[in-house]
């Protein structure tokens, strides 16, 4: 059985096709998927107040002052607040998860109203931070501590 040279050119083009699908798809397997990351506050933000369910962090100045004092420095709860505008978590698709008991609000100097933060605890002992009702954040519980300052 012989092919017409339409038939030929026909597989030729299918052929290259199917080649130009292979290498493409095989590339994209090796690349390493890239999960994005983000800070709950954003750097440039200035923070002014944290308030959460158990304490209040207040800026005095250039310190950090907390309420109901626990004898933590003003160095550890500055390192606390950076770490809210530096660490980076990743972020995740949309979920859904119901009013959390966990919410602190950051009072930031050039907004109005007050980044809401909910902390919602996971079975597995993991942590999502819901940021404003828009972003996901997942949150290690080994991270806890550098957030909380606990």
């Amino acid at each position: 059985m012989r092919l017409s040279k339409k038939g030929f050119n026909n597989l030729l083009i299918f052929g290259i096709l199917l080649i130009t699908f292979i290498f493409n798809f095989s590339q994209r397997l090796r690349e390493p998927h890239e999960t994005k990351q983000s800070t709950v506050i954003p750097k440039e933000f200035t923070i002014l107040e944290i308030q959460t369910p158990d304490y209040t962090l207040t800026r005095v100045g250039r310190n950090w002052q907390r309420k109901p004092s626990m004898g933590i420095s003003s160095d550890k709860l500055q390192q606390v607040v950076n770490n809210w505008q530096t660490v980076p978590l990743d972020t995740l698709t949309e979920q859904s998860f119901l009013l959390s008991d966990f919410i602190l609000r950051f009072f930031i100097a050039e907004q109005k109203d007050p980044i809401i933060v909910q902390l919602h605890q996971l079975q597995n002992d993991h942590y999502v931070l819901q940021v404003n009702e828009k972003l996901y954040l997942s949150l290690p519980s080994n991270q806890l501590s550098l957030f909380l300052g606990r």
